[in-house]
């Protein structure tokens, strides 16, 4: 039984990759990364480090100066059906799936894969956090929890640090 389910494990995580590259290597995706490199970034700010990681960063500071300590200007990303909006600063920055002949996701259980890529474009510490509803599955007799809105925010104290998704979950 357990070599089945890594099979499956496989066989899903396989599907979930292909489900996400269009995207990923779409044009939209392109300005997206484009639009996070241009906004630049600012020093770390200490609150953004978690507690058990700052004597590793005091040290890494102390060796390289602040100036090896850096943050993406990016606060927040929201990702939905409609498409991703970037906030930096007072700015919001959408980049709508319409634009770019994408009508909308319908399988929107593939956004926080595509959340955990754009994470690891951005510098500074990110929760990933996603909103859901819940869908009878077709045989009736059970439910699945379907995506509708992926959060990523730039970590603070007030924000326990979880660089994962808030709950184990399947892509689609």
């Amino acid at each position: 039984m357990g070599l089945i389910n890594t099979i499956q494990t496989k066989t899903e995580q396989a599907r979930a990759k292909e489900r996400i590259r269009p995207l990923l290597e779409s044009r939209m995706m392109r300005d997206i990364l484009l639009e996070i490199s241009q906004r630049g970034t600012e020093k770390l700010d200490p609150q953004s480090v978690p507690l058990d990681q700052r004597p590793l960063a005091s040290k890494r500071a102390a060796e390289c100066g602040t100036a090896g300590l850096q943050q993406s200007v990016i606060r927040e990303i929201l990702l939905d059906e409609t498409g991703i909006v970037l906030y930096a600063g007072s700015d919001e920055v959408k980049f709508l799936y319409g634009d770019y002949n994408y009508e909308n996701i319908d399988d929107t259980d593939c956004l926080p894969a595509v959340a955990q890529y754009l994470v690891q474009h951005l510098l500074g510490y990110y929760n990933i956090t996603r909103t859901f509803y819940s869908v009878s599955k077709h045989n009736g007799r059970s439910v699945a929890e379907k995506t509708r809105q992926v959060f990523i925010k730039r970590h603070h104290e007030g924000t326990p640090f979880d660089p994962q998704p808030t709950r184990k979950q399947k892509l689609f």
